[in-house]
């Protein structure tokens, strides 16, 4: 195995519930009555992407400049809550370690802004330096972004690996459905407020996936 690719934000720490909170204090703010509770933000996880849930919530009702207000509003507040630093998901630093200890490849393959990687990065780096990642995507080098594959063809051609040669490990099912689009083995290590069915490639730890390094 050349590479282990960790999809989405979700697989290396668990920030829905303060996301939630931060979308919610984004409608108060723009002095819309919306509210999203637990229940309706699992299902709105199901399609990957702030800007497309708050499009799919309300778009209708109010416009796209709108909504990206709302976005970014929802970016500041999160920002703030994640100020005083956030955990890694359990075991994800391990595995970042026993990667470059065997010189395999690691790459954190999501298609989130730049802003966002940057503000975990500066909450996560008391646990572990994102400098330790052989490649980080975002949205800006594709042109669609997840459940689309496109973001993985462009991490296995930047890392010059055929699908075959690398694993990834995803957080949602759609985004599961992304990396297996790409003929990649995809792990479904699913976040606390993923919605799942049955999945023989659901794994409860990350520790799972060592037996393949």
């Amino acid at each position: 195995m050349e590479a282990i690719l960790l999809g989405s934000i979700g697989v290396i720490t668990e920030t829905s519930e303060l996301q939630r909170q931060s979308y919610n204090e984004a409608f108060e703010y723009h002095g819309l009555d919306w509210y999203w509770n637990v229940a309706n933000y699992c299902e709105l996880l199901k399609k990957p992407g702030g800007v497309k849930r708050l499009t799919t919530f309300g778009g209708h009702l109010i416009d796209a400049e709108t909504i990206l207000k709302i976005h970014k509003t929802r970016q500041s507040i999160f920002d703030s809550k994640i100020e005083s630093g956030i955990q890694p998901r359990e075991g994800i630093v391990e595995c970042i370690n026993l990667c470059k200890q065997n010189n395999i490849k690691i790459g954190l393959i999501t298609t989130t802004t730049p802003q966002m990687l940057d503000s975990l990065s500066n909450s996560l780096k008391k646990h572990f330096s994102f400098d330790s990642f052989d490649l980080i995507t975002t949205k800006n080098d594709v042109a669609n972004e997840k459940p689309d594959f496109e973001v993985y063809n462009f991490a296995l051609s930047k890392l010059k690996l055929d699908a075959s040669q690398a694993i990834a490990v995803e957080d949602t099912e759609a985004n599961q459905s992304a990396a297996m689009q790409a003929e990649l083995i995809c792990y479904l290590f699913a976040g606390e407020y993923a919605s799942t069915q049955y999945n023989i490639n659901a794994i409860n730890s990350i520790e799972t996936i060592f037996s393949f390094i």
